[in-house]
């Protein structure tokens, strides 16, 4: 029975592992314009503007790293959301407070690692 709870711990600290790095390491996200939908590692994310002229990323899933909005206004400024992580699974949203005055050019992830 010893064996058998020792192969068992094994296997279950081996499977963490492996879900850690696979859940660490997500890929680069690129730019794209408000609504559009695209995966980002283990998440399904959208792209948004709002009316106030600030953009945001909606992330649905679970994935381990921390992540943000990055928000490029049409005549070049750069703005940043705050940090989001999804962890625990569910939805989240990183809103930026970027008040673009002729609107959102683009919104991407930014990733901390």
């Amino acid at each position: 029975m010893r064996h058998l709870t020792r192969r068992l711990a094994t296997a279950a600290a081996v499977a963490a592992t492996l879900t850690g790095i696979s859940l660490a390491t997500a890929p680069a996200a690129s730019a794209m314009p408000p609504g559009t939908a695209f995966q980002y590692g283990a998440l399904s994310c959208k792209t948004l503007a709002y009316a106030d002229g600030d953009g945001a990323v909606e992330c649905n899933g679970l994935q381990g790293n921390t992540w943000r909005s990055l928000v490029e206004c049409s005549w070049g400024f750069s703005y940043y959301g705050n940090w989001q992580n999804n962890y625990l699974g569910g939805k989240t949203t990183s809103r930026a407070d970027s008040n673009c005055f002729f609107g959102v050019e683009d919104v991407t992830i930014s990733s901390n690692g």
